[in-house]
């Protein structure tokens, strides 16, 4: 670039021609060139040879050129890129360092600053001598005119990676299954119908493996998302370009596109930018050049703040040099490289507060005890403890710091003032000024951002490890063994209001209700509350009690204890068992329950729900948002959209899993099945109050909203049971045949397979779930799965779901191989256990640290996960362990897993 105020003319120019101009040659035009003014600010007016036409062009060899603009009403001809420079486009952050093959000297340094896109005269290779130094105040940064390249053109809007490059190097499978897997979950196919359906093209993936893989195809339509929200908000401050364009389509984390997508919004301006608008772009250029620059006392203005002294100028170049380093790509990358290289330490201390204060939340800070003086590495911190450390500093209890090593600090300054080298030999004030835009750089955009993406990084990992062990939990719960054929009588424990119990039928039918006060100082209270329990129990012939285990569960408990001692039910042989309540008062006080309860009180309502999760915890459970049944670890504190969408399909498993009878399940419970929505669960309702039961799966194509899809995700789910149904349509003329096979879980698509194989066998499907049938279809299985394929025309894994479907007795429900409840007729105290003792126990809550036990003394003990012997255990196993240590003031007790059941 040339600036020579003898005669006014500037030169711009990135071409390797004009870089290296070549002899002048005599051009002849027909027309006298117009001369276009440029005033710098000192009113001079500079003019601008136009380039030589078209056809001089052609005799002169130089390129043709394109207008750039200059200033909002400058312009000044530009040569145009030829195709070898487009991979060298310099767009700012994302544009690489590419040596051309026709000039070996030429480098691309790129710059986000000021939505301009420097020529590379500008930025020349480092410790190179520049051949034309520029001198003078004003330096003129062209911003090249190409408004094709604001909007992006259609090649331009494909991704560099797709969602099965995704998929297949998160969770190491091969391609080919990855792009089996989406298209399925393309074609709207549901976790539980892919896991159980669609074996034979998945290679038996589990349902809950195809469920973090399905929450990685949702995560990337996050990352596409947010990549075109980025790219529109740099077409808003115009500073698209093609390379920038096609890098941030290549990213594949939320985080990064998040902190890129910091660099272009639109918010307050920062220092770097009104520096900007005070005119110091330039000199802060010439810097970075290595140029000679102009004193900083010609640019005072006493008028105008940033400008009024000297101090004030060097602070506003700073400021610009500081924004050009945080923003160059090789800046960028290195942090990143950096990132992997060092560890960032986590420290938290306690607030400091007055002692009145600290008196008050002495109660709730005690659990946080341990993070009051604590410290651990970013690569060691465990899930549970970032979110108990997040939790604790939301309370003001705890103060977190990151401290990163002075090794980043030390790597980035060798980095950012070898790329300056030139520039820095060029003078005193330019090696200080670069120093002190390099501290300005570190200490309040690059150290500030490493820490803030450290920090969502970890709470990120966090949350998924939290969502994924509540996951499991509540998968766990609702498989839990129900408890069938059993009346229930079930109670609601309280103090003053005393406790609510409720009487329910095997078929979860409410038969009686009533409320006793057993907590009463005097004598009368407990005497009548042991007279109306037994009562009940005899007059239903209940020998199953449900306790809550809510406020006043620890007293209620030892009530019952007592009188199950004293013998006052007998003959009945009466045991209780301990059911968590966790939501219960939520839902008694919800819409749902008052409308199948209007005239009961909401106590009562939870009394009845305590009873029915123990008779049918999966059909109960549904009723209650998953966040609110008390098994998970922080669950309060995760992101709401992204837990509920999680355990919908948790929910949606396990329903899916056991199989609804479409004739008598609730709206809640259907709404839960595989396919099926809130909308479509009621027009199912509304269809069979119309027009009766169903008796077969093809009746429900005659709802309203399920079509063909819907009833391939569904169908396989739903059950009709003989003794539910009819053969008749309600006011239908034509008899409807119920199929038999409507009562398994065999898809309907394998109909016809079922069928040839039943007649292959002699058998009638009316005698489905019989013990000769079973057998029959055993002894037909043992020919062999290789023989069975061929004959029947099928493959191995649809065959497999037939003769499991066959062979499964009536009324045979899958859950009952998980462990059963624990039925107590005693219980122990926390005081009466002593270090050593031996105690059998339910698994309660499983957690990253540890899993709890109830024991029986009130209080869950923990099994340290150091104390687990490396078994996973599950909710409502059994265990028995051995005491470990104590702490009653605090109600802790330590446990060691003996054995697991």
């Amino acid at each position: 670039m040339t600036n020579r105020r003898t005669n006014k003319t500037i030169i711009i120019s990135d071409s390797d021609e004009e870089y290296n101009p070549a002899p002048k040659k005599k051009v002849v035009t027909k027309k006298k060139p117009k001369v276009l003014k440029i005033s710098d600010s000192e009113g001079e007016s500079k003019k601008v040879k136009p380039r030589a036409s078209k056809k001089a062009r052609e005799t002169t060899g130089k390129p043709l050129s394109d207008e750039i603009k200059v200033s909002s009403s400058e312009t000044v001809k530009k040569s145009r890129k030829r195709k070898s420079e487009e991979s060298i486009e310099m767009g700012g952050l994302f544009s690489q360092t590419t040596k051309s093959s026709e000039s070996k000297r030429v480098r691309t340094q790129e710059f986000l600053a000021g939505s301009q896109v420097y020529p590379r005269s500008v930025y020349p290779t480092l410790g190179r001598p520049q051949e034309q130094p520029i001198v003078g105040r004003r330096l003129i940064s062209p911003t090249r005119s190409q408004p094709s390249f604001h909007e992006p053109p259609k090649k331009y809007t494909s991704c560099e990676w797709t969602d099965v490059d995704y998929i297949e190097v998160q969770h190491g499978i091969s391609r080919s299954l990855a792009q089996i897997l989406v298209q399925f979950f393309a074609a709207d196919n549901t976790v539980p119908f892919i896991a159980r359906y669609r074996k034979a093209a998945t290679g038996g993936l589990e349902a809950d493996e195809l469920r973090l893989i399905k929450e990685s195809f949702d995560r990337v339509k996050l990352i596409q998302h947010k990549a075109d929200v980025v790219i529109k908000a740099i077409e808003k401050v115009n500073k698209w370009t093609p390379e920038i364009h096609r890098t941030v389509k290549s990213i594949r984390s939320l985080n990064e596109l998040e902190h890129i997508h910091s660099l272009y919004k639109t918010t307050k301006k920062s220092l770097a930018e009104r520096a900007r608008d005070l005119g110091l772009e330039p000199t802060a250029i010439l810097v970075l050049r290595g140029g000679a620059i102009p004193h900083l006392a010609s640019f005072i203005n006493i008028s105008k703040e940033g400008l009024q002294n000297e101090e004030q100028i060097k602070e506003g170049i700073v400021c610009i040099i500081a924004d050009i380093i945080n923003k160059d790509k090789r800046v960028f990358d290195k942090i990143n490289d950096l990132r992997s290289e060092i560890s960032i330490q986590i420290q938290t201390k306690k607030t400091k507060t007055s002692d009145e204060a600290d008196a008050k939340a002495d109660d709730k800070a005690i659990k946080y005890d341990m993070y009051y003086d604590w410290n651990s590495s970013e690569k060691n911190i465990k899930p549970h403890q970032t979110l108990a450390i997040n939790r604790a500093e939301s309370q003001k209890i705890i103060t977190v710091k990151l401290i990163i090593p002075d090794y980043f600090e030390v790597s980035m300054r060798k980095f950012v003032l070898d790329l300056y080298g030139f520039a820095l030999r060029a003078s005193a004030l330019h090696a200080q000024l670069i120093n002190e835009a390099f501290n300005h750089a570190c200490k309040k955009s690059m150290k500030p951002s490493v820490a803030r993406r450290v920090r969502s990084e970890m709470n990120e990992k966090a949350e998924e490890a939290s969502m994924e062990v509540f996951a499991t939990n509540v998968k766990q719960l609702l498989l839990a063994s129900p408890v069938r054929g059993k009346v229930v009588l079930g109670i609601d424990p309280g103090f003053a209001h005393g406790c609510k119990l409720a009487v329910v039928s095997q078929q979860g039918d409410v038969l009686e209700t009533a409320t006793i006060y057993p907590h009463r100082k005097d004598g009368r209270g407990r005497q009548e509350a042991i007279a109306k329990l037994s009562s009940l129990v005899r007059k239903h012939r209940c020998d199953v009690i449900a306790l809550g285990n809510a406020t006043a569960c620890r007293e209620t408990e030892i009530f019952l204890s007592d009188i199950v001692k004293s013998g006052v039910f007998a003959p009945l042989d009466v045991t209780y068992t301990i059911v968590d309540e966790a939501g219960a008062s939520i839902y008694s006080c919800g819409a749902e329950a008052k409308a199948e309860f209007p005239k009961l009180d909401c106590n009562v309502i939870s009394a009845i729900s305590i009873a029915r999760r123990l008779q049918d915890p999966l059909a109960e459970l549904v009723k209650i948002e998953p966040k609110h049944l008390g098994v998970g670890m922080y669950q309060h504190d995760l992101p709401e959209k992204q837990l509920m969408t999680k355990l919908n399909e948790v929910v949606m498993e396990a329903a899916s899993f056991v199989g609804v009878d479409v004739n008598t399940a609730s709206q809640c419970l259907l709404r839960r099945v595989a396919g099926l929505s809130e909308t479509k669960a009621a027009n199912i309702i509304e269809w069979r109050r119309e027009n009766g039961p169903f008796v077969n799966r093809n009746q429900l194509m005659k709802v309203k909203g399920i079509g063909a899809k819907t009833f391939e995700q569904c169908a396989g789910f739903i059950r009709i049971q003989p003794e539910t149904s009819v053969s008749k349509m309600s006011g239908g003329s034509n008899l409807i045949g119920f199929n038999y096979l409507d009562q398994t879980w065999i898809h309907p698509e394998s109909y016809s397979v079922s069928n040839s194989l039943i007649n292959d066998c002699g058998l009638d499907a009316k005698n489905i779930g019989s013990r000769p049938f079973i057998i029959a279809i055993k002894n037909y299985a043992l020919r062999g799965y290789e023989f069975l394929t061929k004959k029947l025309k099928t493959d191995d894994t649809t065959l497999e779901i037939i003769i499991k479907g066959l062979t499964m007795a009536r009324d045979e429900d899958i859950r009952s191989q998980n462990n059963a409840p624990l039925f107590r007729k005693s219980l122990r105290s926390i005081d009466d256990l002593v270090i050593g003792s031996l105690l059998s126990g339910k698994v309660r809550n499983v957690t990253h640290f540890g899993a709890f036990v109830d024991v029986g003394v009130g209080k869950d003990g923990l099994i340290h996960v150091s104390q687990l012997k490396g078994e996973t255990l599950k909710i409502g196993q059994r265990v028995d362990v051995k005491v470990q240590n104590i702490v009653k003031e605090r109600g802790r007790i330590g446990l060691i897993l003996i054995t697991s059941y």
